[in-house]
Parts: structure tokens; sequence; C-alpha cells
């Protein structure tokens, strides 16, 4: 009768048939075939809050929970397309925890905090998205854009300290699986994408930073040639410490001619 009311455009007319066809089969117990109708009232009515919402009992009662995870990322995707982000974010929210709570795989949880980290830089919301970036990292120690939104968030928020320490964790964990050329590109980004900070002092630690790992990838030549342009545009804007401590680390990388830098080093520091 459904069908028969779909082909004639009585659209309404169908989904109240099939909604209470598929109340009546879970009434009895029977899930599979509830779940059939449910599904096809909202292919007609993407909108139908109590269908989906059914839907998605019934789906987690037959422990298809995965299928229900996957209802509320459909209901959320709506309403971001629709720009209702509170709403997107509630319903990612929601199957956040019915992730958690169930027995759905865990890949859900990158998935789902990943779309709810994309409004919450939408709105600006930079501290609520850098909570989410960092339930990322924990989970995907991997993920390159979590780790660089995490040093660019902190930075935003004035919390220098933390963006470099984000910073240092990532570059630890690159070092342990010998991933020097990876450290090099995401520190050669994070340079370029924030160009702002070129004569600060973090602008200074991201060029250190880069050079370490350029000479950790077997590139100390382009590592000394770095450290040195650095070096002496410190100085001239009269950063002596800071100029020391370059010369200190291209003296550690150890060039073929690190007995010059041995010799500028005195130099500085008598000057």
């Amino acid at each position: 009768m459904g069908d028969l009311l779909v082909k004639e455009g009585r659209s309404q007319d169908a989904i109240a048939k099939f909604s209470v066809v598929a109340h009546a089969y879970g009434m009895r117990g029977e899930v599979g075939q509830a779940t059939r109708l449910l599904r096809r009232v909202i292919q007609l009515a993407p909108m139908d809050m109590a269908a989906r919402t059914l839907l998605i009992d019934q789906l987690t009662a037959r422990g298809q929970v995965d299928e229900a995870i996957q209802e509320y990322l459909d209901l959320a995707d709506i309403y971001y397309h629709l720009a209702e982000l509170d709403m997107a974010r509630k319903t990612y929210a929601t199957a956040l925890h019915a992730v958690q709570q169930g027995n759905a795989s865990r890949d859900w949880n990158t998935t789902i905090l990943q779309r709810m980290a994309d409004i919450d830089l939408q709105r600006l919301d930079w501290r609520q998205a850098l909570r989410v970036f960092e339930q990322i990292r924990t989970l995907r120690p991997d993920d390159e854009i979590a780790r660089k939104q995490l040093v660019e968030l902190n930075m935003r928020l004035g919390q220098e300290s933390l963006a470099l320490g984000e910073l240092e964790n990532y570059l630890t964990y690159l070092g342990s699986i010998r991933q020097y050329e990876t450290a090099v590109i995401f520190i050669e980004d994070l340079i370029r994408e924030n160009a702002e900070a070129a004569g600060k002092k973090i602008g200074t630690t991201f060029r250190k930073a880069l050079a370490e790992q350029l000479h950790l990838a077997g590139r100390t030549d382009d590592a000394v040639t770095l450290l040195d342009a650095l070096g002496e545009s410190l100085m001239a804007e009269n950063r002596k410490p800071e100029a020391l401590e370059i010369i200190n680390q291209i003296i550690t990388f150890n060039p073929s001619n690190v007995e010059d830098y041995r010799v500028l080093l005195k130099q500085v520091q008598e000057s």
C-alpha cells in the first residue's frame, strides 16, 4: 500500500502508512521488518526525527551499532548542509557518545571528532577546537592535520609555550619512527603559513627546529646555511644571546668548517 501511495505522488500518506506498519512490526518484535520500513520513511523524509530515532533504536537493539552511527552522521550532515551548525555538532556529539557506549568500530571516533572540530573552526571557537584536536591526537598520533592545528590554535590563543610543546611532541613521535623528511616538510609548512611569526622568538624556534630536522635527515649543509642566515639576522637585531645559541647549534652539527664557527663564537662572546 505504501509503495502504491508513493507511485501516486502521495508521499505524506505513504510516510504515515510506513510509520504505522513499522511501529506495529516493532511492537511484535519483528525488528528486521520495522527497520526496512523505517529506512523507506527516512528515504522519503530525511528530516523525520521520530523515524530516524526509532531506526537508530532498532539498529542498536539488533546489535547493528555501526549502522546506527552512520544514521547519526547522515542526519548531522543534513544539518550541516542546512547551515544549522549547532544542531550538526550536537548530533555528532550524540554519535560519539553512542560509539563510546556501544560496540561500534573505534574508527568512528576520529571521523566524528574531525567533523566536530571542523564546525568549531568555522564558528571560530578556538578553545573548543583545541580540545577536540587533542582527543584526535591521542587517538591518532600520526594525524598531521590535527598536529598542525594544535600548534596553530595554541599560537592564536597566545599560548606559545604550549604551541612549541605540541611541536616538540610531534617531532619526537616522528623521530621515533625516523620520519625526518616528514618533520622537515611539516615545519616548513608551519613557517610558510605563519609568516607573521618570522621576527618573533617563536619564529626563531621554528627555524632552529627545522635546522635540527634537516641535520637528522642528513642535510647538514642545508641546516647550516639556514642557521647561518638566522644568526646574522639575530646579530643585526642585536639579539646576541640568541645568536650565540645559533652558533652553538651549528657547532654541534660538526660541519666541515666547524673551526670557523668556533672562532666566530669566541668573537661574538667577546664583543
